[in-house]
């Protein structure tokens, strides 16, 4: 679509919703460009929702035919949202990537996240920088696998286009269970009641909140905010001589989120993990929540995005100490990515490639994953 002057982020969100309309009416393929028109006029509320700009198809009637072709018979209800995460990687802007670190987060590690921090329904769950709500949507199907109910979902990121992204997953993918909200996560409530209050996450939950029973997310890896005026209100500014990164407001951010007794668990760049610099704010971490394991995830994990080494913080929030929680902390490594070294899938023996990552690559997270469920759960 480059050539024909169309947005093709738009529109191939308005394609893989046409898709979705016209499987719920039996259709296996992607209808004519006429139907597919119709179908997002009839569901023109969700849609409108979603997207900006025209509802119908903008794809010129020259390549329209090649668009169906290569849509074929792909079922968009039917698949665990692997495709459209890499098709919205590939259409997320590198610019916007390289300046704000922000990578989609592979399923397994997402699943592996979840399934140690074990959502119940009812809870409150959050991801404050959710991208494409992969996070989430795995805490909808953990759920209601396990449960048979669904929790409470809410996402909320900085980015327009990740929002619009996110809705169409909730739509397709938990049937618009989860809640999707444009807004800078980072931003602090009023310190007074004299200050005037802004757009927060703390403000849109209401009065009424007193914090969510979980937090799963990847925050961006990458930018200095140093200059943001509500940087100050954090305790772990104080701890950094230099530039302040984006991930280190994020660690303190999801602990003031969460309820006391609430679980978090947390994508970092390796040097907040293991760092001489960021001693201090691990220090802080330590003080306001039991640290209960780290996994060191394989360095070909995000490839072929991105080589940046992580690895995911396990930690149950706790009042404030003056020293830090004296917290049995489990060390795992993950020796199997999943990946090759070119960043291609790595499957198990056998595995059928269309079932979702975590079951069919070849990696050892859901070996690691009821280990630390059963002691941050029990904490």
């Amino acid at each position: 679509m480059a050539n024909s002057g169309v947005d093709e982020f738009y529109e191939i969100i308005r394609l893989i919703l046409a898709k979705y309309f016209a499987e719920g009416e039996g259709y296996e393929d992607l209808p004519d460009k006429r139907k597919c028109d119709l179908l997002l006029r009839e569901h023109g509320a969700e849609v409108a929702f979603i997207l900006d700009g025209a509802l119908e198809i903008q794809t010129p009637d020259s390549i329209f035919k090649e668009v169906r072709r290569i849509f074929g018979s792909t079922n968009i209800t039917g698949q665990d949202f692997t495709a459209l995460d890499q098709a919205f990687e590939q259409l997320t802007s590198r610019s916007y990537k390289s300046e704000k670190g922000q990578y989609f987060t592979p399923r397994h590690v997402i699943d592996m996240c979840v399934e140690a921090v074990d959502p119940k329904p009812g809870e409150l769950i959050c991801d404050p920088a959710c991208g494409s709500a992969a996070f989430l949507k795995s805490a909808h199907t953990h759920t209601l696998k396990n449960y048979g109910e669904t929790a409470k979902l809410y996402g909320f990121d900085y980015s327009h286009r990740a929002c619009q992204v996110a809705k169409v997953v909730s739509l397709i993918g938990a049937r618009g269970e989860i809640k999707v909200e444009q807004m800078d996560s980072l931003r602090l409530p009023a310190p007074t009641l004299l200050d005037e209050e802004q757009e927060t996450i703390e403000h849109m939950m209401g009065p009424s909140f007193e914090g969510f029973d979980v937090i799963v997310t990847n925050p961006p890896f990458a930018g200095d905010i140093s200059v943001e005026g509500y940087a100050n209100g954090y305790d772990v500014a104080r701890t950094s001589s230099k530039r302040l990164e984006r991930d280190v407001l994020f660690i303190e951010r999801c602990i003031r989120l969460l309820k006391v007794g609430g679980r978090l668990a947390i994508v970092l760049p390796d040097n907040k993990v293991s760092g001489k610099a960021f001693r201090a704010v691990r220090l802080w971490l330590g003080k306001n929540s039991e640290i209960k394991a780290v996994v060191s995830l394989h360095r070909y994990t995000f490839l072929p995005y991105t080589s940046q080494k992580a690895a995911v913080i396990f930690a149950v929030k706790r009042q404030p100490a003056l020293s830090p929680y004296e917290s049995e902390i489990t060390f795992f490594r993950s020796d199997a990515a999943g990946k090759a070294s070119n960043g291609t899938p790595v499957y198990r023996d056998n595995a059928d490639v269309d079932h979702p990552a975590y079951i069919a690559l070849d990696h050892d997270l859901d070996e690691i994953a009821p280990q630390i469920r059963s002691v941050i759960c029990a904490a």
